[in-house]
């Protein structure tokens, strides 16, 4: 199974979002097009979407950009994929949504089959988190380009004075 390069680019969006969430987490889409040499009009769509999904969380203004909405260890590759992913059908005579012309297709099992190869696929998926995707986040930081001691842009939510009270 081959993933689409919209989705590759939004995994490629939460690892980078993941690595940045130690010092505060919130980075421009300038930022992670320059990382990846991926252009920036995909990266804004793709923010778009992840933020309608609750996955990250844009800030508005002067010092604004993107950062994960919860920690990299609780959001799972696996509802990333499904998300970005529209269509899981392995072969085309198995796509729902077209009526297939193969001449053994009511007797055909391969449907079968290549379901449990997309639902093993998709389970092993659902079992990595985002930390689990970075090995050595001090080194994935150095390969984007992030600063080593990355300034807090801003406060996580829950954090700070009152937070600390509590």
């Amino acid at each position: 199974m081959r993933l689409t390069l919209y989705t590759d680019y939004t995994l490629r969006v939460m690892i980078y979002l993941s690595v940045r969430y130690r010092d505060g987490g919130v980075a421009t889409i300038d930022e992670m097009a320059t990382a990846y040499g991926i252009s920036r009009s995909h990266l804004t769509k793709i923010v778009h979407e992840l933020g309608q999904h609750g996955f990250i969380e844009t800030v508005r203004g002067r010092s604004g950009g993107a950062r994960l909405a919860r920690a990299p260890q609780q959001i799972s590759v696996g509802e990333v994929v499904r998300m970005a992913e529209k269509d899981f059908a392995v072969v085309a005579c198995h796509d729902t949504t077209v009526e297939s012309d193969c001449a053994v297709f009511q007797a055909c099992n391969l449907k079968r089959g290549m379901r449990r190869a997309v639902d093993a696929f998709m389970h092993e998926l659902d079992k990595m988190t985002f930390a689990d995707a970075i090995t050595v986040p001090q080194v994935a930081a150095s390969l984007l380009g992030v600063p080593a001691e990355a300034p807090m842009a801003m406060p996580r939510p829950g954090s700070g004075r009152r937070a600390a009270a509590r």
